[in-house]
């Protein structure tokens, strides 16, 4: 169980689901306007707030978030369901891979234990910066270049 502090929320959680909408639908051909992108991050990032703190085994709600953030943005923007899923599969999957190279890494160099930097909440930020960062570069480069790996439109 994760209690993210709300200005975590606000720092992290939105911006993080924002740029992870729009990286995947952005790869499948998909620009959506930003404030849909907006409510997609915040409906997103409220209901992962209240998943996190369920009683549920620690990987069961990583898969429950996932499967919501695909129905959140199918229900606001009506694009298939299936390119959707397999948008955000995409996105999440680059996300993780951003994470998962940052986070162990930023241990390393500061030496800080992880439940250490989960509960301040001005750590949580400061070790998000550089992911977050890195995550925005990636999806200002797919946007200013144009890159897709599919093209909705036509399918």
């Amino acid at each position: 169980m994760d209690k993210m502090p709300l200005v975590a929320v606000l720092l992290i959680s939105i911006p993080e689901e924002i740029m992870i909408s729009a990286l995947g639908l952005m790869l499948f051909g998909i620009k959506p306007p930003i404030g849909k992108l907006v409510l997609i991050g915040v409906v997103q990032a409220t209901i992962s707030y209240f998943v996190r703190m369920l009683p549920i085994i620690f990987g069961v709600h990583t898969l429950l978030q996932g499967l919501l953030f695909t129905v959140v943005i199918w229900l606001v923007l009506r694009v298939p369901f299936r390119f959707v899923l397999a948008a955000m599969l995409v996105s999440i999957s680059i996300y993780t891979v951003i994470d998962a190279t940052f986070v162990p890494m930023l241990l390393d160099i500061t030496g800080i234990p992880l439940e250490v930097i989960l509960n301040n909440a001005r750590l949580r930020i400061l070790f998000f910066l550089p992911q977050g960062v890195t995550m925005l570069l990636v999806v200002l480069l797919v946007y200013f270049f144009d890159f897709r790996l599919i093209n909705y439109k036509f399918l």
